[in-house]
């Protein structure tokens, strides 16, 4: 399929959409150094964690791991310690100045990632220009108080830059966006439950919906994350497969004699088109797209496996995870998801009639 000539689709994207090979311009009152720069270098989990570091000493974090870093810099936020608190506040800041520099970016450059500049990125583009109105920030960088002052120190940009229309927040359950997205996807059905899973580059998310009798979904049984972070790099491709079978088929199994939807919805982190993770023409296949090297038919391959693992009939389904997490706030017209990880991704909100609606007392259910 030449995906420069399909038609746009603003709920099923396509690596044009991507956010991080976006280059920020220069704009008013931001810092000329990121000028060039791209959203996946300056806005990235990676990115924050290098600037957290540069103030490791007066944070007190030099003995932490990188991966702890976002996580203590959250708790740093509302710091008893007056200097702690400042210099802490400072980095959230400048991690969302940097991030509403590619929003503005985004919405006011003629820059284009295609060349010739193809019908279908003009029309994403012109979709983000004319349509959306606001971002929601998810990922596991949108919890709490970092959520917030990303998100706030991001909209202050876009008003330096005129683009006063535009509204920045954090959304509820920042981290667990693509699991309800995939929840509320599942095919109508008389099912009681089905089982979701996210998976990403360090970690394998997975849950049980848990749905009403009239087909909204009421709650979310959250299962224990799975480390698969040494399994994401080239030459674990096989390994992968294995695992993500056996995790997804262990999640099936925890619904004991539930009524269980046959239909089991995964999100990746990748574009998928025509059901499975894209190989990208012209570069090196990511994590996901390195599958199509255990079958041409990922989707029922996997179906296969997961079937003879759990002893049930599955249908196994592919989402991309931006897509996913988008879907999970189905019904907010004008709404971008982008969701803020080891890189970034972006979906836009479908009607709330292609989906299944949400309980007004939804809840997460932790194991």
């Amino acid at each position: 399929m030449n995906v420069s000539t399909e038609a746009f689709n603003p709920y099923d994207l396509r690596p044009l959409a991507s956010l991080n090979r976006r280059q920020i311009i220069p704009l008013p009152g931001i810092d000329p150094g990121w000028v060039g720069k791209t959203g996946g270098e300056l806005c990235s989990t990676p990115a924050l964690v290098q600037l957290i570091q540069s103030g490791a000493q007066e944070l007190g974090l030099e003995t932490s791991s990188p991966a702890e870093l976002p996580l203590r810099l959250n708790v740093l936020l509302d710091s008893a310690g007056e200097t702690v608190r400042a210099a802490a506040r400072s980095i959230a800041a400048t991690h969302g100045q940097r991030l509403g520099s590619l929003f503005a970016s985004l919405l006011l450059s003629p820059v284009r990632l295609s060349s010739p500049p193809s019908a279908w990125e003009e029309a994403y583009l012109r979709h983000w220009r004319a349509e959306i109105r606001q971002i929601v920030l998810g990922g596991g960088l949108a919890n709490g108080r970092l959520g917030e002052q990303i998100a706030a120190a991001a909209e202050n940009v876009l008003r330096m830059c005129g683009l006063v229309d535009r509204m920045l927040r954090a959304a509820d359950r920042p981290s667990y966006l693509p699991l309800i997205g995939a929840a509320r996807s599942i095919p109508p059905g008389i099912w009681q439950a089905a089982a979701v899973a996210d998976f990403g580059g360090t970690w394998a998310k997975r849950g049980l919906a848990f749905y009403g009798s009239n087909g909204a979904l009421e709650a979310l049984r959250i299962l224990p994350p799975v480390s698969i972070a040494t399994l994401t790099v080239p030459g674990k491709t096989v390994p992968l497969a294995a695992a993500m079978t056996a995790i997804l088929a262990d999640t099936i199994r925890q619904a004991g004699s539930t009524a269980l939807a046959p239909d089991v919805m995964c999100s990746v982190a990748a574009y998928v088109i025509d059901g499975a993770p894209v190989l990208p023409a012209g570069s090196s296949p990511g994590t996901y797209s390195r599958l199509h090297s255990v079958s041409k038919d990922l989707c029922r391959w996997f179906s296969a496996q997961i079937s003879e693992a759990c002893g049930r009939r599955v249908r196994f389904h592919f989402a991309h995870d931006a897509d996913a997490a988008a879907a999970a706030l189905a019904g907010e017209d004008h709404t971008a998801v982008v969701m803020l990880g080891s890189a970034l991704g972006v979906g836009f909100a479908p009607p709330a009639e292609r989906l299944r609606p949400v309980a007004t007392d939804f809840r997460l259910l932790y194991s």
